[in-house]
């Protein structure tokens, strides 16, 4: 049995352990008070501990009191927080213990003494209907109660966190989807176009959307892949999105050192280069500098981007970091606490850097120093 199904578990059989467990160690701890010696040397007398025995005849009191508490008090009045009836109520089931204790304590008297109860001390008259009427039953059960309000807590936020899991999951294949259409489309588009103008880049043109497009739909369900895969699909896709528009793309990628080991999400940085084709190239008027950097140090990515076209002015009025918003917020969930975003709309060229800690599988480092301008 694991330690969080023993008490957590609904199921019958942890349920009656724990209460089992629980009700071994009050006894242990209801004997232990009551063993009170008047002298060391009592310590050594049987009956000493008999006497001790003999008090555990007010444990029902403690039983009643902790299952009312957390099977009545706690549903109908803690929890829905109807704290001035609580009070109430607790003050007439403190009455009815006391009470109970009380016919015990005159049970006990008859049992074990012919003095008369009138006759015997006030200490054993009130006190101990007091002490185990009132003490340890409330004791016992506000234990018991806090007990239960925090499995009661730590369940809730189980199922927050669950809640949430599935949450982001869910935002993370809308997030995915979002990158698939609209590329797909105009991608389509023009390819349709070369093969119609017989252009000799037709085939080599379907290739390369055909590898592109084979990662978006099969890497695109795992949760990493090698950070230079996910390079080689942003070559992929700026060199398609260079052929598609020659006249109106400048691209620079600048590509230094990188650890070969460390792993991404798949399209993250695809995704970040699609929004800003997306963002510069909606009219047929603008053209577009783009500057790709990439290097990684230990197991930090740095990638920059440096965006610049002929309509500067109207882009800084809709803010950068509208233009990836998206992929932020995908940053931010799958990479919580672990990256940082500077983005700089206000200068030109508009820029975006990401610096983003990565996991890494085993050790080793490529060296590469790569730079291509594709002008």
């Amino acid at each position: 049995m694991k330690a969080a199904d023993f008490i957590f578990s609904n199921r019958l059989p942890h349920r009656i352990s724990r209460h089992l467990v629980f009700w071994l160690v009050f006894l242990v701890y209801f004997y232990y008070v009551n063993l009170i010696p008047s002298k060391p040397e009592d310590l050594l007398n049987s009956k000493t501990y008999f006497d001790a025995f003999k008090l555990m005849i007010y444990f029902p009191v403690s039983v009643i009191s902790v299952y009312v508490a957390i099977y009545f008090l706690l549903p109908r009045f803690i929890l829905p927080e109807k704290y001035v009836s609580l009070f109430f109520i607790v003050i007439g089931l403190t009455i009815i213990y006391f009470f109970l204790a009380l016919l015990i304590t005159m049970l006990l008297a008859r049992l074990t003494t012919n003095i008369p109860f009138q006759k015997l001390p006030v200490s054993f008259k009130w006190f101990q209907p007091v002490r185990y009427g009132i003490g340890l039953p409330l004791t016992s059960a506000v234990l018991t109660t806090i007990i239960k309000l925090f499995k009661t807590w730590q369940k809730e936020q189980k199922e927050n966190e669950l809640l949430q899991r599935h949450k982001i999951e869910t935002e993370m294949q809308l997030l995915k989807t979002q990158f698939q259409p609209h590329f797909l489309y105009d991608s389509l588009q023009h390819i349709l176009f070369l093969i119609r103008t017989r252009s000799d880049e037709s085939a080599s043109t379907v290739l390369k959307l055909s590898d592109l497009l084979s990662y978006i739909l099969y890497e695109n369900e795992k949760e990493s892949v090698s950070l230079e895969k996910e390079f080689e699909m942003v070559r992929a896709y700026i060199g398609l999105k260079k052929r598609f528009y020659p006249s109106k793309l400048k691209i620079q990628f600048e590509q230094q050192a990188i650890n070969d080991k460390l792993l991404i999400a798949p399209l993250l940085l695809v995704s970040l280069v699609e929004d800003c084709f997306e963002n510069f190239l909606l009219s047929d008027k603008r053209k577009l500098d783009l500057v790709i950097n990439i290097k990684t140090k230990d197991k930090e990515l740095y990638f920059q981007l440096e965006c610049k076209n002929s309509f500067a002015t109207e882009f800084k009025n809709n803010k950068a970091q509208h233009q990836w918003i998206k992929s932020f917020k995908r940053i931010e969930m799958l990479y919580p606490g672990r990256y940082h975003i500077e983005v700089d709309s206000e200068n030109e060229p508009a820029s975006l850097l990401l610096i983003l800690e990565l996991d890494e599988i085993g050790s080793g480092i490529k060296k590469e120093n790569e730079e291509f301008i594709l002008s």
